[in-house]
């Protein structure tokens, strides 16, 4: 439910302007013309690997921040957005990258879900039992492969135990439930952990409910829908977004053996979602089963057909380490995973309660990563430090449908494997390090079956085997000027092999309401696409004083080959009922626009920054003030803007903590983005107000128990936002107000 009132309508209003207002006198230092900006807070742990920007939240920050998806916890992060697509899918952005640049990993391994092939697919890398969430801004595909080349989000469970505790019990439970809003998110975790002797056994679980999300506004944005598909839409829901209901659990072991120098143990993660999609997002052709064809206006919007997605991950992981004694060699460690993914599609008709099944989409993955810690080059420096790994990857794929006509085979069964090898090294010296490393991988894509049928001459695709060699090298020089300034300057050269819907996607994508081609299909010049090049650069500036602590970056990088998908200027939509590509429809039911995948030249530079002023005492605890900044901007050298980037955002945080008490209150603006790529509806700016407060209550005279209590809550003006970054904005915005409560139980 939103509330309502005029009275607090302007006060929330007022409140905001206040803020605007003190924003402005700032504005002309905020928005200066620097090119980047990374940020740093004292509550966050900063960590340099070849000189990258990173984040850890962990503790009581991260449980308060914590959200459904890893989209919506890390999105007001510095530099980083959430790329939604309804409330339960949301993936990070990091500098402007998402999708298949962006890597998630789990405990070491990757996702290893769908999320990378189409926005609309959430990924299985869930916060809600994380001990920590790290997240990587920069060139790291050294040390984490080909699809981190934007970045990495690691995400730690510490279900294998590699050291004792010597607590015999620990135990965490955990119950959340949205008081505002008609979502009513509500979510119960467990963990239990024992120690016996030098064995270690752990289970864990949630569960996640949510009904359809309240908005202030209307789900479709009309005026947009008219910009890209050429004619208004005629139906629409008020205030709230159909089929945004989920549901979602999961449940693992775990068990260790912990020695002195050694440790092995394995794992067995479930985990089950079933979300929807909102209506207009998705649509079948007329004559496909369960299809109605509905175009009168107002409540038809509830007759249409709506399409669940039901996945399901096993990850079994066998995890084991340990030192070494060599003088040169100081320690290892092997990973082993297997990881089983399958997802359902299929679309209920509310009028017939006949459910149609769509595509399953199967992705099985042996993956092993082995690293050795080494000190190799002490002769020529005491202090250094390196590292040398190994990364492989056995990856099986397919997307069946399962319907009689009109399924989603747009990418054909195919099998990849990747063999990567990696080095890093760190030298230390009196006034700073000098880091560098490099990667080699080497990939092949192997199609198992044609293509779908190409219209309108129905002609099928079947490439022979394509092999990739891919190299990176990246390096970094961080000098202490003074007590007070660092400076840290960053060189890398890296590339991206095409993953396997770039290369071959062919056929209507319902779901991001799409017919994608991929790169095979039409391709230019002679043999395989090639790989993405990037030459990146960045400069970053971190200041101390009795002024706080700021820290600034900037980057820029020039990327050869970038592939993306883009709008074609004739015949740019797909007629579904007739089965062809026109220049305009006549209902939007039946019509996707066309994506080309393509490559060219781009260049993407922005800028992060953070300035934390000095703390001072204030009823009886410590207050702190925040301003932060971020903008990213992707230019294709040929002319245009690269689609669904974030605009520039500024703002300022209230930060005030005792004891016992941690409190928030952040202010972002987020500007127009009118940069939004070739055929693409701009998104008008946004006031987003946050706030989170937790009380923390310790149990017993020992301190090792303790409740905590938090207020969560979102988008407290209940504005209509629509992010960029999403390929669903024109279909829904984001939830309205959002207020949570939860409790935490911690032994």
């Amino acid at each position: 439910m939103s509330l309502t009132g005029d009275d607090s309508r302007v006060n929330q209003y007022i409140a905001a302007l206040l803020v605007s207002l003190f924003l402005s006198a700032n504005n002309g230092f905020a928005q200066a013309p620097i090119d980047e900006v990374v940020v740093k807070a004292e509550k966050l742990e900063k960590i340099e690997e070849l000189g990258l920007s990173s984040v850890e939240l962990s503790g009581e920050e991260m449980i308060t921040k914590l959200g459904a998806t890893l989209g919506e916890t890390l999105g007001n992060e510095p530099g980083v957005h959430n790329a939604s697509y309804g409330p339960g899918v949301g993936l990070p952005v990091l500098r402007g990258l998402s999708g298949v640049r962006v890597l998630l990993t789990e405990d070491g391994i990757g996702a290893w879900d769908a999320s990378a092939i189409s926005p609309d697919h959430a990924t299985t890398v869930e916060s809600a039992l994380a001990e920590s969430i790290r997240l990587i801004k920069g060139p790291a595909t050294v040390i984490y492969g080909n699809n981190a080349i934007g970045g990495t989000v690691e995400v730690k469970n510490g279900r294998i135990a590699e050291s004792l505790r010597d607590k015999p019990l620990a135990a965490t439970f955990e119950h959340r439930k949205e008081l505002v809003n008609d979502h009513e998110r509500e979510s119960y975790v467990g963990k239990l952990r024992t120690e016996l002797g030098r064995f270690v056994a752990q289970i864990d679980g949630f569960l996640r409910k949510s009904n359809d999300i309240s908005i202030p506004g209307l789900a479709i944005q009309e005026q947009a829908i008219e910009e890209v598909f050429g004619f208004p839409n005629t139906d629409n829901s008020f205030e709230t977004v159909l089929n945004t209901d989920a549901e979602s659990d999961s449940g693992s072991f775990s068990l260790s053996y912990v020695d002195d120098t050694f440790y092995i143990g394995a794992s067995s993660i479930l985990v089950n979602n079933d979300y929807g999609l909102p209506p207009g997002a998705h649509t079948e052709p007329e004559d496909s089963p369960g299809h109605t064809h509905i175009t009168p206006v107002g409540e038809a919007i509830l007759a249409l057909p709506r399409v669940r997605i039901d996945l399901e991950q096993e990850r079994h992981i066998l995890k084991l380490g340990g030192e070494i004694s060599n003088s040169k060699i100081d320690s290892y460690t092997v990973t082993l995973a297997n990881v089983e993914y399958t997802h359902d599609e299929s679309e209920f008709d509310p009028e017939t309660n006949i459910e149609a099944n769509g595509t399953r989409f199967f992705n099985e993955v042996f993956e092993v990563k082995a690293e050795l810690e080494h000190t190799l080059f002490s002769n020529l420096n005491s202090q250094h430090n390196g590292r040398l790994g190994l990364q492989l990857v056995d990856r099986e794929f397919s997307a069946r449908s399962n319907s009689v006509f009109g399924g989603e085979d747009f990418i054909p069964a195919t099998d990849q494997q990747a063999l990567g090898v990696f080095f890093y090294e760190a030298f230390p010296f009196a006034s700073g390090t000098f880091e560098f490393g490099g990667r080699y991988e080497w990939q092949e894509i192997t199609q198992r079956e044609p293509t779908a049928a190409l219209l309108p001459d129905n002609l099928q695709f079947f490439h022979e085997p394509i092999t990739y060699q891919t190299y990176t090298l990246s390096a970094s020089l961080t000098s202490d000027i003074n007590d007070q300034n660092r400076l840290i300057f960053s060189l890398s050269s890296a590339q991206r092999a095409p993953e396997i819907q770039e290369l071959l996607s062919l056929g209507p994508h319902l779901a991001t309401r799409s017919y994608d081609i991929g790169l095979l299909i039409r391709p230019r010049g002679d043999g395989p696409p090639k790989p993405e090049q990037f030459y990146g650069a960045e400069i970053r500036w971190e200041w101390s004083s009795i002024l706080g602590d700021m820290n600034t970056a900037l980057f820029y990088t020039q990327a050869k080959d970038f592939i993306f998908q883009a709008r074609p200027e004739d015949n740019g939509l797909f007629d579904i009922a007739t089965q062809g590509f026109v220049a305009n429809c006549t209902d939007l039911d039946e019509c996707v626009a066309v994506f080309n995948y393509t490559q060219s030249d781009v260049t993407l530079s922005g800028y992060e920054w953070q300035w934390l002023l000095p703390s001072v005492t204030a009823f009886s605890g410590d207050f702190q003030v925040e301003f932060f900044a971020d903008f990213a901007r992707g230019r294709i050298d040929a002319g245009g803007d690269l689609p669904r980037l974030p605009p520039r955002r500024q703002g300022i945080g209230l930060n005030w903590t005792s004891n016992t008490i941690s409190s928030e209150l952040r202010y972002s603006y987020v500007s127009d983005q009118n940069n939004s790529g070739f055929n693409e509806a701009d998104t008008e700016g946004y006031n987003l107000l946050n706030g989170r407060i937790s009380y923390t209550h310790p149990i017993g005279y020992s301190g090792d128990q303790s409740v905590l209590i938090f207020l969560q809550m979102n988008n407290l003006l209940d504005e209509e936002i629509r992010k960029s970054t999403s390929f669903l904005r024109n279909f829904t915005p984001e939830p309205g107000r959002e207020i949570s409560f939860g409790l935490r139980y911690q032994y």
